[in-house]
Formats: C-alpha cells, sequence, structure tokens
C-alpha cells in the first residue's frame, strides 16, 4: 500500500490517519475527521503517539484554540462534538493530551475505551491504578519511560468522558 496520510505504529499494530492507496489503486480514508469516531481520533492523535514518544500537533486538523498555561502551550481541536487538546511539551513541561468526548458519542467511546484498558492490562502492558464506576486510571509498565498514565473519566453525570494521557515523574 502507498500512504499519502500519517501512519503510527505501536506495539500492537499500525494505524494510518489521512489517504491511503491500497491493491488496484483504491484509495480509501483511514480515520480522518470526517470519517473516524471519536475514539479512533484520540487513538491516532494521541494515544499512539505518545506511546511512541512522538506526541506532534496534527496537521491534518485545524486548530480551534491556542493556550498558555504556567509556560506550556495547548492547542485544542474540535472533532465533530468531540475536542481534543495537544500539548507542545515547552519548557520542559511534561506531554499530555487529552478528549472531551459529548454525550452522544460518550457510550461508543466509553465501551471503546474500556475494551481497550481490558485489552492492555491483559497484555501486560499497562496496569490498574484505580478503578472507577465509570473509568480507570493505568500507568504503563516497564515498555516506556517517563511512565503514561491514561486515564478515564465522566464529567458530570450523564455528561461528557474525558480521557487523558500524560507522562508522569515515574520512572520503570
Amino acid at each position: 500500500m502507498t500512504k499519502t496520510g500519517v501512519c503510527i505504529t505501536s506495539a500492537m499494530r499500525q494505524l494510518c490517519v489521512g489517504q491511503v492507496v491500497g491493491p488496484l489503486g483504491v484509495v480509501f480514508l483511514a480515520a480522518s475527521g470526517a470519517q473516524a469516531g471519536a475514539w479512533e481520533e484520540f487513538e491516532a492523535l494521541c494515544l499512539l503517539p505518545m506511546e511512541n514518544v512522538a506526541l506532534d500537533q496534527p496537521t491534518s486538523l485545524e486548530p480551534y484554540q491556542n493556550f498558555k498555561n504556567d509556560g506550556d502551550t495547548y492547542t485544542t481541536y474540535q472533532l465533530g462534538s468531540a475536542k481534543l487538546a495537544i500539548s507542545d511539551g515547552r519548557s520542559s513541561a511534561p506531554k499530555w493530551c487529552w478528549i472531551n468526548v459529548g454525550p452522544q458519542d460518550a457510550p461508543s467511546f466509553s465501551q471503546s475505551s474500556q475494551s481497550w484498558g481490558e485489552s492492555v492490562q491483559a497484555d501486560g502492558r499497562y496496569e490498574l491504578i484505580e478503578d472507577r464506576v465509570l473509568g480507570f486510571v493505568l500507568h504503563s509498565t516497564v515498555w516506556r519511560e517517563p511512565k503514561l498514565e491514561v486515564s478515564l473519566s465522566m464529567r458530570g453525570k450523564g455528561s461528557n468522558f474525558i480521557m487523558c494521557v500524560e507522562e508522569t515523574d515515574l520512572e520503570s
């Protein structure tokens, strides 16, 4: 396959964002803003880049807002009803990213993230730190330094889900 988009490879699989030309010259879109759900966008633009120490601002999306917070800067992007935020990691600040998923997409996002969480715990890549009624906190194991913290939580009753990935000060 010829790729004109961006492909990110994790320990488990490869995920491509953008245009991909497959066998026989068939062109299709993989996980683009208009085609993918909130989980696929989060995984492609936040989770896998953080796992691979390759988090950057996406060039395929138009910035929604830019912020400066205690020397660190970050940019938000509108993804349908979801909002994605990605830090620049300036001033030696740890990198992070999060997605805020609205009530309409929250059930499918929650199901996908719970399934991902169970899978990465089963293969030993993450360990459960806190089990919440509607969410979790996981830390990466010995495969990445600094360790990552991945958290899923509900913001308000029957409301938005927020999933965050951030570098910690913990070593493997």
